[in-house]
């Protein structure tokens, strides 16, 4: 992503489109309040949608803005206002004026209210990754004070969900476009949210390692990585998801269990980190992996009960991962995996994978159906006949 030419054309006067595909499929204008020029402020409004200006919710309260009532969960609205020395507040020219205003760092008393220009409080991207979270951090990944005016596209019918026509307007006006995915794995390669807490000896059946636990403020889980040292510039890596069923139960119903401990032996041999993450069921928890169970002995497969239960075929994030190897001092990686999404992943956030090795599993009477189904719904690797 290129973030100084996004910077360029919003110091030219345009605002950015910013489409959520994850959660609302809406698309909004983005700009900084700070630069809010009438132009600007004017353009913005023709989107038809409601112009507001979000602020970091902790700093909106400090300065005496005070939030309306709302539910848990939704936006956090907070009283609009007007400058004190503009006429109705109402005109582009005045909303700007405002906008610039309270990025200048005003309290509420240089403020009338109720007034024309809505705020909203951000709680921040850990705590939701919405479209005012988003705009807040897109702010400072820009060179920006975290102030930004944010308004809904709304075609023709009035509609705030149509992509395709906040593509089509981005082309028309030569807008540039991002996704809150693209703000949120910015904000995880910038900020360091993952630090080594403590780190104790561990021997195991396979070798001597070193246990070490961290303060994670990304997803706050409690995930852990097994090391043996040295492990080099390079490191044989293993990003293994917590399994109780197969890691400690010994179930032949998948190739977990086998899988930890064939890595680490590996790693015991020749150096290197196994990452154990708290990701039960590909992401949806131990309850609705047993759920999921259910409906495989009703004759579903791993996929197709995943999907009956509202769920996708594989809900494992690995941002957590990156900032755990980052906090280990590590960049490049020999990643022990047969899931080509797993290194796709990592290398989205900037970890070189610079060689997969394949990760052996017991195949089994019971799993034979589920490494199948990882090979031929998930695209699995495996080094082996099922």
């Amino acid at each position: 992503m290129n973030w100084g030419k996004i910077r360029k054309k919003v110091l030219e006067g345009k605002p950015i489109v910013l489409i959520d595909d994850r959660r609302e499929f809406e698309a909004d204008l983005i700009y900084p309040a700070e630069i809010a020029s009438p132009e600007v402020v004017n353009f913005m409004l023709s989107m038809k949608g409601l112009l507001c200006l979000t602020m970091d919710m902790e700093e909106a309260l400090k300065r005496g803005f005070f939030p309306l009532p709302s539910k848990e969960g939704e936006t956090n609205f907070l009283v609009p206002v007007d400058y004190k020395e503009t006429f109705t507040g109402i005109t582009a020219e005045e909303r700007a004026l405002t906008a610039r205003k309270i990025a200048e760092g005003l309290g509420v008393e240089a403020f009338r209210y109720p007034g024309h220009l809505y705020l909203l409080g951000g709680i921040g991207l850990k705590g939701r990754r919405g479209h005012t979270e988003s705009s807040l951090e897109l702010m400072e990944i820009l060179g920006f004070k975290r102030y930004a005016l944010i308004v809904e596209i709304l075609d023709e019918k009035g509609d705030s969900h149509n992509r395709e026509y906040a593509l089509k307007l981005a082309e028309e006006h030569d807008l540039p476009v991002l996704t809150t995915d693209d703000v949120w794995k910015e904000f995880v390669r910038r900020k360091r949210l993952v630090r080594i807490y403590a780190s104790a000896r561990l021997p195991t059946r396979y070798g001597d390692f070193r246990i070490i636990a961290f303060d994670n403020e990304l997803d706050f889980k409690e995930h852990v990585a097994i090391v043996k040292e040295p492990y080099g510039e390079v490191p044989l890596v293993r990003v293994h998801s917590k399994c109780l069923t197969g890691d400690t139960l010994a179930s032949l119903k998948c190739d977990c269990g086998s899988q930890l401990a064939n890595a680490l032996r590996m790693i015991a041999q020749e150096g290197g980190i196994l990452l154990y993450m708290d990701q039960e069921g590909r992401g949806i928890g131990l309850k609705e992996k047993i759920k999921a169970y259910e409906l495989q002995d009703k004759g579903y497969d791993t996929v197709e009960a995943n999907k009956a239960l509202g769920r996708g075929e594989d809900e494992r994030t690995y941002e957590v991962a990156f900032q755990m190897l980052r906090a280990l001092g590590v960049s490049k990686v020999r990643l022990i995996t047969n899931n080509p999404r797993k290194a796709k992943a990592l290398e989205e956030f900037g970890i070189e994978v610079v060689e997969i090795v394949p990760a052996p599993g017991e195949v089994t009477e019971h799993n034979k159906p589920y490494l199948k189904v990882k090979a031929e719904k998930l695209g699995h690797k495996l080094p082996f006949e099922v």
